[in-house]
């Protein structure tokens, strides 16, 4: 109404349509408010409109997501400056039309780094850092836009050697710069690069940490434990509390720290004063109070989510059945898993079954796993199968994790791990024509990749285990100390075969 009762007056006063610096203002505002038809109507009645006039317009339409009409538009522009070119240039690298915005940018009778710096930032978004690189070197000049474009790029496509190559070889950095870099390394969860990096940016004090350093630092001071830095950190915080804007994600994150460090006490008191509370927020609390044990506190702050929280997701669910499993509650986790499936229709994933089945395991309820892994037959992943071992070997069940070995060998695995958890198995239980079986089956699927037998208490030649016999060595580790934690009984009659060393534990 305002913008209204001002374009009438400069009609009636008679500074419009002659005054076109006017005009623009008001197109502009009119543009802003999203009253298109009342800008339509004074670009009609302005009788000579200048480059201004169009790239008003233009830059319009391009807000809107517009870009067809815009590049009509542009199309139609009596002339064109290099904002027009910019304008459009930046509309097609926003909507990934690089196809576009090469031609366009070929066509340009004149570039500046504002040019450039579309068109690197389009082929970044899209991850093509070659494209990204031919880009970058040719450029004439570069900005620290142009060198955090790159960076970014980098860092979404999990590249950490690259990116940190170009951060180090950058001549200057801004905030954005450090963290890009940081929030790399929290991703891949380098905890202890992105601490040492956060320590370099306080001392070279060039760029003032914010709501996203913080984020990624305390992140790392949660993984690690390291309570004593997490507290100066929250220190850091707080000093720059006027400046920084405490929102959910660097409160979850405030949250989150203490919890995994144990001090449920401060984690629950950032969590009341939260004025808007997210999934992870929860996720954290509940979380938090089971692996500390308190599985009890962890379930009614999942039934608290419930009755007044966002709707739980996917991970909520980890949460409480791991919360579950750490404090014994079958049958509280059984009714969590029946909930997730049934009330909120989610298709259980590796990680849900992984904590049913360490839940069942440690409550020793054999059976009840089997009868779990039995009916996932035809929906299971490689993942979900590889969750269950750890289980099956907890609950000292031969006969699951015999179920478990061949379902995981049944999908080709091209690591040598599912043939020795079977193998070891069948040695375990003296079932030595059993053990030759699943070699033969190594040797058919091609996963056997020069690997020896290692043999204990024999006068055999011992084959050297190389590097590539990792998961071999790993297998033998965790079957050795499976026994070693098994009380001292009386020795019995060896179960191998007459020519066989029955001591022996077959890993290939």
């Amino acid at each position: 109404p305002a913008v209204s009762a001002l374009h009438a007056l400069a009609v009636r006063s008679g500074h419009l349509p002659a005054d076109l610096r006017l005009a623009n203002s008001l197109l502009a505002r009119y543009l802003a408010l999203g009253s298109h038809a009342s800008a339509r109507r004074l670009f009609a009645d302005i009788p000579r409109p200048d480059a201004v006039t169009w790239n008003t317009l233009l830059r319009a339409c391009l807000r809107s997501g517009l870009l067809p009409s815009a590049r009509q538009l542009f199309d139609q522009m009596p002339q064109r400056d290099l904002v027009s070119y910019n304008s459009m240039l930046s509309g097609h690298a926003a909507a990934g039309d690089m196809a576009g915005a090469q031609q366009l940018f070929d066509q340009m009778p004149e570039r500046d780094v504002v040019s450039w710096n579309s068109m690197l930032g389009g082929y970044t978004r899209l991850g093509d850092m070659e494209e990204a690189r031919r880009m970058f070197d040719a450029m004439p000049e570069r900005d620290v836009v142009s060198w955090n474009s790159m960076l970014d790029g980098y860092a979404q496509a999990g590249d950490v050697k690259m990116a940190r190559a170009m951060f180090d070889g950058m001549p200057r950095r801004s905030a954005v710069s450090w963290n890009v870099v940081l929030a790399l390394y929290a991703r891949v969860k380098d905890w202890r690069e992105c601490l040492r990096l956060f320590d370099a940016m306080m001392a070279v004090g060039a760029a003032v940490p914010n709501e996203k350093t913080f984020v990624s630092v305390l992140t790392a001071c949660g993984s690690l434990g390291d309570l004593e830095r997490g507290k100066w950190v929250h220190g850091l915080v707080r000093q720059r509390w006027e400046r920084i804007v405490p929102d959910v994600l660097l409160l979850t994150a405030l949250l989150t720290m203490y919890a995994k460090c144990g001090v449920m006490e401060t984690a629950r008191e950032i969590f009341d004063s939260m004025g808007e509370r997210s999934v992870p927020s929860w996720n954290s609390m509940i979380i938090g109070h089971g692996l500390h044990g308190q599985s009890e506190k962890a379930l009614e702050l999942f039934l608290e989510m419930e009755r007044s929280g966002p709707r739980p997701n996917e991970t909520t669910f980890v949460c409480v059945l791991s919360s579950c499993a750490h404090g014994g509650l079958v049958l509280e986790g059984w009714w969590c898993f029946d909930r997730m499936v049934r009330l909120y229709g989610m298709e259980p994933k590796a990680e849900h079954f992984g904590c049913m089945m360490d839940l069942l395991g440690r409550a020793g309820l054999p059976t009840g796993s089997e009868n779990l892994v039995q009916n996932l037959q035809g929906k299971a992943s490689p993942a979900l199968w590889g969750a269950m071992v750890s289980a099956s070997r907890a609950q000292n069940g031969s006969r699951l994790g015999e179920f478990v070995g061949k379902k995981l060998i049944e999908m080709k695995p091209a690591e040598v791990g599912p043939y020795v958890l079977l193998s070891n198995i069948y040695a375990a239980e003296g079932r030595w024509d059993d053990v030759e079986k699943v070699r033969e089956m190594m040797k058919r699927d091609g996963a056997e990749k020069d690997v020896g037998l290692s043999l204990v208490g024999s006068s055999e030649p011992v084959t050297r285990l190389g590097t590539e016999d990792g998961a071999v060595v790993m297998s033998m580790l965790g079957e050795m100390g499976a026994h070693l934690k098994k009380p001292a009984t009386e020795p019995q009659e060896p179960k191998g075969r007459e020519g066989r060393d029955a001591t022996r534990t077959c890993c290939a």
